[in-house]
Formats: structure tokens, sequence, C-alpha cells
């Protein structure tokens, strides 16, 4: 009985870190950006993506992380500026978006940005 208990634990504890990773652990994506949307007050910021090499699609949030996860990120505004410069000046290069979470549509659930790894041509103003 008491082999159960302890083996039912260990289960129980391993699919709590599995879910916890699978939700808040560090994640990567190729894509190239299409879009930034949202003023940061009404409207949520979203970077409007399609993944590289494919059509598939995928939003990210792009909100302030705070403390928990512990990703301290306190820098969406500046980030949505990437993502916009991006989209604009190359919306062709496939970059690199580093966030946490997963998309699941029917919980209207995104992954959220943390940062872009974008080539610096990319991030710079056309000059006029």
């Amino acid at each position: 009985m008491k082999q159960n208990l302890k083996i039912g634990l260990v289960v129980f504890v391993v699919l709590v870190l599995g879910f916890l990773y699978l939700r808040w652990g560090p994640k990567s994506w190729e894509v190239q950006i299409t879009g930034a949307t949202g003023d940061g007050r009404d409207v949520q910021y979203r970077i409007e993506t399609v993944k590289a090499g494919t059509s598939d699609t995928l939003i990210f949030r792009n909100e302030d992380a705070g403390f928990l996860p512990p990703y301290f990120k306190f820098d969406s505004a500046r980030l949505q500026s990437v993502a916009r410069q991006v989209s604009e000046e190359c919306p062709e290069e496939a970059v690199d978006i580093n966030g946490y979470s997963l998309r699941i549509p029917w919980l209207n659930m995104f992954p959220n940005a943390v940062s872009i790894d974008a080539p610096e041509r990319c991030r710079k103003a056309a000059s006029s």
C-alpha cells in the first residue's frame, strides 16, 4: 500500500513538472514576421508571423511577464518596435523568436515573445 502511494506521488510530481515545463519552459521558433499590432493599452500587443518555409501562421502575444514565470520581461513596447521594424525592413527574412508557452486555439492561448534574434540590417531604419 505504501509502495503504491509513493509511486502515485512520484507520477503526480513528474506530470506537474512536465506541465509546468511545457507551459513556461523556454522555446524558440524560426519565423518570418508579417506584422505587429496593438497599442499596449486597449489592445494587447501581437506579433503576426509565418513559420519559415511554410504557410502556417503563428501569432505571439507580447506582454510584460513580470516576475512569474521568472523571465523578468518589462520591455514589451521595445520588443514590439523591433518586431515592427523587422516586418517592414526584412519581411522575407527568417528570424528566431524566443519565448515561452504553447499555442492552444480553443483556450485562446498564445506563446509570449521574450526576444527577437534578427540580423542587424533588419533592425535599422532605411536611410532616405
